[in-house]
């Protein structure tokens, strides 16, 4: 498993810890707010990671088209939170049309610079890059 990999899968783990204390979040609001806030620094943490690797223009999570996090470059932070709630929003639409199963990523590929949303629990990552860039090779990097 390479570092990106890693960093989403203890993101994922957060993020379900997360939605269970939301779940039960009349039995210990300190334990929900507590958990919320790691998942939301770990969150920053990642975000802020991926700008620091080569060729990556920005870095962003959101949540109902707000921007929770964002590093790097990012011209217009609300309208692209707005194109990635919109996105994932289309994409689990179109599943129930082509059976796809729970969305876990999107790319869009533009004439000169590409996105990859990737779903992390109820956020979206949005990494920002070059279009000729492997998204997947600078990802496996270690940034630090």
């Amino acid at each position: 498993m390479h570092w990106f990999d890693s960093q989403l899968q203890v993101l994922y783990q957060l993020a379900e810890a997360y939605q269970k204390c939301r779940n039960n979040s009349f039995d210990d609001a300190e334990e929900t707010r507590k958990t919320r806030t790691e998942f939301i620094n770990s969150v920053q943490e990642l975000v802020d990671s991926v700008v620091k690797l080569s060729d990556i223009s920005g870095c962003v999570a959101g949540h109902d088209g707000f921007i929770l996090a964002k590093a790097g470059s990012i011209v217009d932070s609300d309208a692209l939170g707005v194109m990635l709630q919109e996105s994932m929003l289309i994409a689990e639409r179109s599943n129930k049309l082509l059976a796809l199963g729970k969305i876990q990523q999107i790319v869009i590929v533009g004439e000169k610079n590409k996105i990859a949303m990737i779903s992390i629990g109820q956020l979206t990552l949005g990494i920002v890059s070059p279009k000729h860039i492997n998204l997947a090779d600078t990802l496996s990097q270690d940034p630090n």
